[in-house]
């Protein structure tokens, strides 16, 4: 898995996607990991654009995939 950095975000370290699995993985700068289950590769790849990351994560993944903390 190749993560992306977020310096910029408030909130989020990295993230990064594994496309065998579809499972994107989000590490938060409070030290939380969690797994987001099924996500598609085009969501990813909209998160990668995402001018804001932390809130296209709230909006678009929190509440639509399943997920588990790592």
């Amino acid at each position: 898995m190749n993560w992306i950095e977020t310096p910029e975000s408030s909130n989020l370290t990295r993230f990064g996607y594994d496309k065998a699995t579809h499972v994107l993985t989000v590490e938060f700068k409070n030290g939380g990991r969690y797994n987001y289950f099924d996500v598609p590769q085009p969501v990813f790849e909209q998160m990668k654009a995402a001018p804001s990351k932390g809130q296209f994560l709230a909006k678009t993944i929190k509440n639509n995939y399943r997920y588990a903390r790592v």
